[in-house]
């Protein structure tokens, strides 16, 4: 790897779908550098990119992403970070428990920490770009994930206070906000009549997929974004406009576990 004379590209969650679709749109330009827990995933995701490095790691530990931030760095100028963390926990505000609460938490906002604090160490002398993989429920209330929401705004307030603090030094950090994304995950909870629902509830007529959050992410981490730093871009189809989850039909409501009024 350190004999390409590509720039490293490094993307914490390659093992996710969205993660995936930008290991996909950096691939080519960028040397990959892969990062996932999950090492099965993360295997099969390296393998459509011969030359990439892919590291099975958690994350969530300051001592094993520093460990290979720093494998990367001694391979090449770290040019582009994307973080495209976390998982989501269900629950009122008023029945969620201390524990699912800092797990939450911790997949959802320190990790971005961790590898943010990271990306910027490696960048801090030849400057670079990083994309966050955010949330519109970071602005947009979403009943029964009140630990998710508040983890995103946190996310959305690093992702600016990043930029702020380190645009003088070449360093420039953008967010990405998808709605609802049609992943497997996300897909299993639906049925046909969900599936239309959700297509006629934006004003493109259609679902996001990991594709279109890639390229968002891909952009903003291009040289063509290169006076474009503490921005935020909505990946939704618009349905934010809308009002969000609002114009979901009461099924879909209900497959989430919220009650029909709420939403």
């Amino acid at each position: 790897m350190s004999e390409d004379p590509r720039p490293v590209a490094v993307v914490v969650g390659a093992g996710g779908q969205i993660g995936e679709a930008i290991a996909n749109a950096l691939a080519g330009d960028n040397r990959l550098a892969l990062i996932d827990r999950d090492a099965q995933r993360l295997a099969e995701v390296a393998s459509t990119h011969p030359g990439s490095s892919a590291f099975a790691i958690d994350a969530a530990s300051t001592a094993e992403i520093d460990r290979v931030f720093g494998m990367v760095a001694e391979t090449g100028r770290l040019a582009r970070l994307a973080i495209a963390v976390g998982t989501t926990r269900g629950g009122s505000l008023a029945e969620l428990s201390d524990g699912d609460w800092q797990e939450t938490l911790d997949s959802n906002l320190h990790t971005v920490f961790r590898s943010l604090r990271a990306g910027i160490r490696s960048m801090a002398d030849r400057g670079g770009a990083i994309g966050i993989v955010g949330s519109v429920h970071a602005a947009a209330p979403h009943p029964g994930y009140p630990a998710y929401a508040a983890a995103k705004a946190g996310v959305a307030a690093m992702a600016r206070q990043a930029a702020a603090e380190y645009g003088h030094r070449g360093i420039r950090v953008n967010l990405v906000t998808p709605g609802w994304t049609a992943t497997a995950h996300t897909r299993s909870r639906l049925d046909d009549d969900d599936a239309r629902a959700l297509d006629e509830a934006t004003p493109l007529n259609g679902q996001v997929g990991p594709g279109d959050v890639a390229g968002a992410v891909a952009f903003l981490l291009s040289d063509s974004a290169r006076m474009i730093t503490g921005a935020e871009i909505v990946v939704d189809g618009g349905a934010s406009l809308l009002g969000g989850a609002a114009v979901l039909r009461t099924g879909y409501r209900e497959a989430l576990g919220l009650r029909p009024h709420l939403a």
